[in-house]
């Protein structure tokens, strides 16, 4: 990751843990999570995806959805439909129809007849719980 800029560099260290640990558990093995995650990283490096952090979504669901559409074009490319399924999402499905099935908030809405504000206050629920619940997990040092 030498060729790439201080911010993209800061993001890799900040996320790209988190982000091994999502490619492991959609790619069949190691070597192809590593490529999915350093392609990941050369995608926001070229794009300059660096710019998002100051908008919504919060840069961590944009990282998901650009490694699971990294992944899709590695893993599934023959495919039009995402088909990933995250542990982290299995709970709050609009997150997962977002970010798992890169389904845009857009077509939810229009699809299920809601609001642009109640899809919104739904999200906010659903992050919230996702938080509620890594609050709860313990940590490394309570398992010594």
């Amino acid at each position: 990751m030498g060729h790439f800029s201080p911010l993209v560099h800061k993001l890799y260290q900040d996320y790209g843990a988190k982000l091994y640990v999502v490619a492991l558990e959609i790619a069949p093995n190691q070597s192809a999570a590593e490529k999915i995650l350093i392609d990941t990283f050369v995608k926001v490096h070229e794009q300059q995806l660096i710019q998002l952090n100051e908008h919504p979504p919060p840069i961590y669901i944009t990282l998901i959805k650009l490694l699971l559409q990294t992944a899709h074009e590695h893993l599934y490319n023959d495919q039009l439909k995402y088909n990933f399924k995250l542990k982290q999402f299995e709970h709050t499905p609009l997150l997962h129809k977002l970010i798992c099935e890169q389904i845009s908030l857009e077509n939810y809405c229009r699809e299920n007849n809601v609001s642009r504000a109640e899809a919104a206050r739904e999200i906010r629920k659903e992050l919230m719980s996702i938080r509620k619940v890594k609050s709860k997990m313990p940590t490394s040092q309570e398992h010594k």
